[in-house]
């Protein structure tokens, strides 16, 4: 990135003027030809192998930034040759083989997002765009990260096929109290409307050829939108 102006990719923007790094929506999937599915496609939980559990419990450690840097960081970088796809296809196999009949029927996240990041979404309202990272969810809205937007995903509607982008996996965690379920990276979302809900902005999205609504409520303006 130019320390001197602003830069420009088709994966984020850079403003230099406010130092800000703006994540935007892609509308291709720029990952599909590194995916592979490493593990079985049906996975029982009595079937988790000692080297699923360590790929589950390094992501999901805070503590070790190693696992994160080489998933989420490196995804969002456009350096595609750079990333652990090892590593990235084993948590993205693991999310879509597990066999689980307890996805609940809403999920959510609290981010920070620019101006700029919430103009994306307005812009492409009716439109489609690919998740660029892992992304986590929580059960209990009263667990979200504190930033200036809440994201909820309902899933009641969803296809069982759609579900297979997302996974339960606080059982598995360094860390149960979170509640955490994780939505594989290269989703493809399609953003219904973007309004304000009382004095807040709601933001709701479906997974294709699915009714899976995430809808997103700002609070406010902030940074760059938060990657895990």
């Amino acid at each position: 990135v130019s320390v001197t102006n602003n830069y420009e990719t088709d994966s984020f923007h850079y403003d230099y003027t406010t130092k800000l790094l703006n994540c935007k929506l892609l509308t291709k999937n720029p990952y599909r030809s590194y995916f592979k599915q490493v593990y079985p496609t049906e996975i029982n939980e009595y079937e988790l192998t000692d080297d699923m559990l360590d790929v589950l419990k390094s992501y999901t450690n805070s503590l070790s930034n190693k696992c994160y840097i080489k998933t989420n960081l490196n995804l969002l970088s456009e350096n595609l040759d750079e990333i652990d796809w090892m590593y990235v296809n084993k948590l993205r196999s693991l999310i879509r083989g597990l066999t689980q009949t307890n996805i609940k029927h809403t999920y959510y996240r609290g981010v920070n997002l620019s101006s700029t990041e919430i103009q994306y979404y307005i812009d492409k309202r009716n439109d489609y765009y690919y998740t660029n990272s892992f992304t986590s969810f929580t059960i209990d809205r009263l667990l979200v990260y504190s930033g200036n937007a809440l994201l909820i995903l309902k899933t009641e509607n969803s296809t069982d096929k759609a579900k297979k982008n997302l996974a339960n996996i606080w059982k598995w965690s360094m860390f149960t109290e979170e509640k955490e379920a994780l939505l594989a990276v290269g989703t493809k979302l399609k953003i219904l409307s973007v309004h304000y809900f009382g004095c807040k902005m709601q933001i709701i999205i479906h997974l294709l050829f699915t009714v899976l609504i995430l809808a997103v409520v700002i609070q406010g303006q902030g940074g760059g939108g938060d990657t895990r």
